[in-house]
């Protein structure tokens, strides 16, 4: 019990400092025994892509991918990570079988997921496959950007949006170390 108390303790400190600081956030992290935890794996993940190490960043995902291949928290990251490198359809499987997913797979995503941040992924993936087949399948494309502005409509926000809501302290003012 008190391990698990101290694991959601540290979680919640590198949630509040991740903005500030991600490397020591995510030393946090790795004071969990995280080899086992796909959540925690692509969480590290993400902190090496948002300092543009891609690399680091893609060794993180894939051990994710090996333990919970149907993450969509692992799914995200290896899509953006895939993107970068150019490999594009790498990249638009993983958005496609995070809308294919759903929301079925909340419970296991990790730790403080929900419906709404499923959902706003989900839509959000939308919007990354229409940008990545816009030049080479304008149809699909199309109907990509109709479903993201369909769900826009029925109030699902973005992953951005809660992205630039941490990013900025509450003066409006963004933190220095994004």
């Amino acid at each position: 019990m008190k391990q698990k108390l101290n694991r959601n303790k540290i979680l919640d400190e590198y949630y509040n400092i991740y903005f500030e600081n991600t490397s020591k956030a995510r030393l946090l992290l790795k004071k969990i025994d995280c080899k086992t935890d796909a959540n925690l794996l692509s969480e590290i993940a993400t902190s090496y892509f948002d300092e543009n190490k891609l690399r680091l960043a893609e060794r993180y995902v894939f051990k994710a991918f090996a333990l919970d291949c149907l993450n969509p928290k692992v799914l995200w990251i290896l899509g953006l990570v895939k993107w970068d490198y150019g490999q594009i359809d790498n990249a638009i499987f993983c958005f496609r079988e995070i809308i294919r997913i759903g929301t079925r797979r909340v419970s296991k995503t990790g730790y403080n997921e929900t419906v709404e941040t499923a959902l706003a992924r989900i839509n959000d993936s939308k919007l990354q496959l229409y940008r990545l087949l816009k030049d080479t399948h304008p149809a699909v494309a199309k109907r990509y950007l109709k479903d993201y502005e369909k769900g826009i409509e029925k109030g699902y926000f973005t992953i951005m949006n809660l992205y630039y809501k941490q990013i900025f302290n509450d003066e409006g003012v963004m933190y220095q170390n994004c």
